[in-house]
């Protein structure tokens, strides 16, 4: 590889996530869901030929850190021609759980050759059929989810294909807005191949493969030099998912060791593969791994996959964290993903790295419909604090980064009503440093629907660090006609019209002793 200064690095690195996030305007402003138009729940990359995550946009942790595996399954499964575009879902092959639908785009610089570059969109569909609306339900199997898309041609010779669009919408509770999510991704990868074709003839293109090449080096360095600093360490972090009725809890068991410049995650102690649908793919595991380092390191340190090579990731088969194919999904992605990661944290705070307390680890994912309509959002909560800072209140944390969907979106597009919104107050835990309060969102049912809840944290808060006071647990809470029911942590039933579902959610952990607030 010829040399390439830090400054051609940096300067790429510019490029591509500015091609990155015009792309996820360009998904943005063609959707038709308000989950893409309001929520922004998409993601874009950018692969090399190795299927190596060199950029991504200021996206959803959680999608960029596996959609390289997405990019493997389609490049092993589909030979792909210039004008063509696989699309997949299949947690089994490349994907994480059926509404994240996934589109990778090859980039030939020379027709008669191999693609230079991939670019993956990936966008969460507010439905795409199973058993319950929204496709997120309490589901025993994968085939009950919606439907399973393995690695085929959406787009060949540069014409969408109609069957293959066709059979994806109308597995859709709403077919029309599949249809328009689906073609505002195509458009998107348009987009982004023809930025693309500027970069690779202004700067040419063996100077930004090598430069992509730089890019990858250069964050593999960057982590190797911070573990260089920290002495030989092991420890471990532990994680606990709620129980329900009829479903046991799951534990996440992470233990860390630091050794020779070498960092090994071994979450092979967690929990056995669930019985419900809170399994997670290998692809969740290693997006939790490469979110988690990324957070001690310089603000301006790419997120590439660079960052994974001094990295062993231990995970056993049969567990949760690597189930059996055709395993219940759906919220592995979503819950369980934050609960990696608060094993992640507590382990590294424990061999001494400077972690946080831990924030609510969970999305608290609503959903609504019926024949005629598919809502959902992700509710935010406490951040846990830190060292010489408080954290934050009514966030998104960790694996998510979505926006709220606004009130007024919500009252115009859905018969729904939203009666409350506020911060839920004292619900961060104390300490020198306190957590972030959670929120208290309530929504008032205007027609009769179907209504999933997946989250955690109902049953203890989250831990405090360094003598801080634990987070306040959430609620989940049916009213119907006046009577407040306690929900459990997960939950399908059906809502009448005049119901209300009342979302209280945790709040973060506190951060040190707070004798000293106290003098």
């Amino acid at each position: 590889m010829n040399s390439v200064s830090p400054v051609e690095t940096g300067v790429f690195h510019a490029l591509s996530k500015s091609i990155l996030e015009e792309m996820g305007e360009a998904l943005c402003h063609g959707a038709f869901s308000q989950n893409i138009k309001e929520r922004r729940d998409y993601s874009c990359a950018l692969f090399n030929s190795s299927c190596e995550l060199i950029a991504g946009a200021n996206h959803i942790p959680v999608h960029l850190g596996s959609m390289d595996t997405s990019c493997r399954a389609a490049i092993d499964n589909v030979r792909m021609n210039p004008g063509d575009a696989v699309v997949l879902n299949d947690p089994f092959s490349g994907g994480t759980h059926l509404p994240d639908i996934t589109v990778i785009f090859p980039f030939f610089h020379d027709p008669n050759s191999a693609p230079s570059f991939y670019l993956g969109v990936r966008a969460h569909h507010s439905d795409v059929g199973g058993i319950a609306p929204g496709s997120l339900p309490l589901s025993k199997y994968l085939s009950e989810e919606g439907i399973i898309i393995k690695p085929v041609k959406i787009i060949e010779g540069g014409n969408i294909r109609e069957d293959v669009l066709a059979e994806i919408r109308n597995a859709s509770r709403q077919p029309e807005e599949r249809n328009g999510d689906l073609r505002a991704q195509v458009a998107s990868g348009a987009t982004g191949l023809k930025r693309l074709t500027e970069l690779a003839s202004s700067r040419g293109i063996g100077r930004i493969i090598n430069e992509a090449d730089a890019l990858l080096d250069h964050s593999e360095k960057i982590l190797t030099s911070f573990l260089d600093s920290k002495p030989e360490s092991k420890g471990t972090g532990v994680a606990l998912m709620d129980s329900i009725p009829g479903e046991p809890g799951v534990k996440i068991h992470c233990e860390i060791s630091l050794s020779n410049s070498k960092l090994k995650v071994d979450l092979s102690e967690s929990s056995d593969q669930h019985p419900g649908c809170l399994n997670a793919n290998e692809a969740i595991t290693r997006s939790a791994v490469l979110y988690a380092l990324r957070l001690f390191l310089p603000a301006d340190t790419p997120s590439t996959s660079g960052l994974l090579r001094p990295v062993e990731i231990l995970i056993r088969d049969g567990s949760v964290l690597k189930p059996s194919d055709g395993a219940a999904v759906a919220g592995g992605n979503v819950e369980t993903s934050q609960a990696i990661v608060e094993a992640l944290l507590k382990a590294l705070g424990n061999i001494g790295w400077e972690s946080a307390a831990s924030s609510q680890s969970t999305m608290n994912n609503v959903l609504f419909g019926n024949g005629n309509f598919s809502f959902y959002e992700t509710i935010g909560g406490g951040a846990g604090a830190s060292d010489g800072c408080n954290g934050a209140s009514g966030i998104q944390t960790h694996m998510t980064n979505t926006r709220s969907t606004p009130v007024e979106s919500i009252e115009r597009e859905y018969p729904l009503r939203i009666v409350r919104y506020m911060v839920r107050e004292n619900s961060g835990g104390g300490g020198l440093f306190y957590g972030g309060n959670g929120v208290v969102r309530e929504f008032e049912i205007l027609e009769d629907c179907e209504c999933t809840v997946l989250s955690n944290h109902r049953e203890a808060g989250v831990e405090g660090m360094n003598g801080g006071g634990n987070g306040k647990a959430g609620k989940n809470l049916l009213v119907r006609e006046g009577v407040e029911l306690e929900l459990d942590s997960r939950v399908m039933m059906e809502l009448r019209e005049g119901d209300k579902l009342r979302i209280e959610t945790p709040g973060g952990g506190g951060y040190g002793s707070d004798a000293e607030n106290k003098k």
